[in-house]
């Protein structure tokens, strides 16, 4: 309960505290995260191939990308290195998250949300992620987020964001 506490008094201001806003992280923020992450004590490599402008949506989205799977390496890997990896191509985002280490009790997909958050964020945009072991150990987590492309992802409203709301499909009815 005292975490629980503790969360909510981070969400909201105490009386005459002035909230503080600030723009939300993006792709470009990125080399500060892993900077920070280094700071930790996680030896991470990172590689950014292209550059361009992202829409709002996609570009939260691939920042989270990349923190969710540095905080799942610190917390569950063990790993003594890590690479991410950006690659803007022409039509699509990739992100490469990978580790060396060995995943250990509590393990990504033990039952945690993050990972399937992300599965979820992802495919608002009409992406895919990919998250599992590596075959000569670690692990990767991989995400593709189309960048252009109205015929895969539907109109596109503003922002970035999906002109259509999109339905969990365990609430959606049958047509």
């Amino acid at each position: 309960m005292g975490e629980l506490r503790h969360l909510l008094g981070l969400l909201a201001p105490a009386d005459g505290d002035e909230a503080v806003l600030v723009p939300q992280p993006g792709a470009g923020q990125v080399p500060s995260l892993v900077e920070r992450v280094r700071a930790a004590g996680l030896n991470v490599e990172l590689s950014v191939t292209g550059a361009r402008d992202l829409p709002p949506g996609v570009d939260l989205a691939a920042y989270r990308v990349v923190q969710e799977a540095l905080t799942n390496v610190i917390k569950h890997a063990g790993a003594a290195c890590a690479a991410v990896a950006l690659e803007y191509r022409p039509d699509d985002l990739l992100i490469t998250v990978t580790n060396d280490g060995r995943p250990g009790p509590g393990s990504p997909g033990s039952g945690g949300r993050g990972l399937i958050g992300l599965r979820e964020r992802i495919g608002l945009y009409g992406g895919e992620l990919d998250a599992g072991p590596r075959p000569g150990g670690g692990w990767r987590v991989r995400a593709t987020i189309p960048l252009e492309g109205p015929a895969r992802m539907g109109r596109r409203g503003e922002g970035g964001e999906p002109a259509t709301p999109v339905r969990p499909r365990f609430l959606a009815t049958p047509r």
